[in-house]
C-alpha cells in the first residue's frame, strides 16, 4: 500500500529537481505473524536518493528576499 506512495514521492522529488536518484533496492523481509504464529514474507523497497546540489543556492536565494518585509538582496538591499 505504501509503496505507490513511496514512488510518487522519489519521481515528485525527482522530476522537480529537489533531488537525484541514486539507488532502488528490493528484498523480502521475514516476520511472525503474532496472531497465526505463521512466518510471513513482505516486498522492501529501497529508494536511496540525494538532494540536488542547486536546492541550497534556490533556498537561500528564495528566502534573501522574503526577509525584512521584502526587500530583494539582489539589488544591494533597495527596493
Amino acid at each position: 500500500m505504501a509503496t505507490g506512495s513511496v514512488i510518487s514521492i522519489s519521481e515528485i522529488l525527482k522530476n522537480s529537481n529537489f533531488a537525484v536518484l541514486k539507488d532502488i533496492k528490493t528484498s523480502t523481509v521475514e516476520f511472525c505473524d503474532e496472531k497465526t504464529g505463521r512466518t510471513v514474507s513482505k516486498a522492501k523497497l529501497e529508494i536511496s536518493m540525494e538532494k540536488y546540489k542547486a536546492i541550497n543556492e534556490g533556498v537561500a536565494r528564495a528566502n534573501l528576499t522574503k526577509i525584512d518585509g521584502g526587500i530583494n538582496c539582489d539589488n544591494n538591499g533597495k527596493s
